[in-house]
């Protein structure tokens, strides 16, 4: 209840800040990014980049933009991606309202295609879903629910939106510990999704950050690896095709 309440607080605050921000166009990509990928960016492609927390390839003076950066900072994770995907402003007016419809849509979460490059397999990235709490204020909606995706057991997680003043914030964390293979492998708020949507200029930024403080096991290091960034990409890129599904 104790951290339930503090998530509220520090939403509402949140909230706030991406009311009374007002974007204008910059040059947000920084020298982490190649101009391939800047290219392949400015033509409607997701760019999905697995790199190190230090490297982080945008440069912002959005709030949240800058809020979640210094939270992946301070977690200092040891697997980390970053995904990128523009769309223009110009005929997507509601993005914001659609994207965070579909991505609070918990329930739905259960059936979001995932290939298993090691199994070479596809299949659900979620088992099921289960909302246990909800909590919303004027622009902001606390979700705590369990979920099951294979390899982990059964994890508890706690999910943020904010619908803000041309931008909206998610952040997604684990409330309790995570075990792979009856391994505790990942403390409690260790295990971090975000995704910041925001007008920049005459285009609409969808900046997602995949972040997992964990240890590095000897042996089943890439496998970790594997099943944690595959499966964060796996659920920023079921919703971007999603919201581009929903323009056609």
């Amino acid at each position: 209840m104790k951290r339930t309440y503090f998530n509220m607080i520090s939403a509402i605050v949140l909230s706030a800040t991406l009311l009374s921000f007002s974007a204008y166009g910059e040059s947000i990509y920084n020298s982490n990014m190649n101009q391939q990928e800047i290219n392949r960016i400015l033509q409607g492609q997701t760019v999905v980049k697995s790199s190190s927390y230090k490297e982080m390839c945008v440069t912002s003076s959005n709030p949240m933009v800058q809020s979640v950066q210094s939270q992946v900072k301070k977690l200092k994770p040891a697997y980390f991606a970053e995904i990128i995907k523009e769309y223009p402003y110009k005929g997507n007016e509601t993005l914001i309202d659609d994207f965070s419809r579909l991505v609070m849509d918990v329930p739905s979460y259960a059936g979001i295609p995932y290939y298993s490059e090691r199994i070479q397999t596809t299949f659900d990235l979620y088992s099921w879903t289960k909302v246990l709490s909800t909590t919303k204020s004027e622009n902001t909606t606390i979700i705590n629910a369990d979920m099951k995706m294979r390899p982990f057991e059964v994890m508890n997680t706690n999910i943020t939106g904010i619908n803000g003043n041309d931008c909206f914030f998610y952040e997604s964390t684990n409330a309790k510990k995570i075990k792979y293979d009856g391994i505790p492998i990942v403390s409690e708020g260790n295990m971090k999704s975000f995704i910041v949507v925001f007008r920049n200029g005459d285009k609409w930024v969808l900046y997602g950050i995949g972040a997992v403080k964990a240890p590095t096991i000897i042996g089943i290091k890439s496998r970790i690896e594997t099943s944690f960034m595959n499966r964060i990409k796996a659920f920023c890129s079921h919703y971007c095709e999603k919201l581009q599904n929903l323009k056609k």
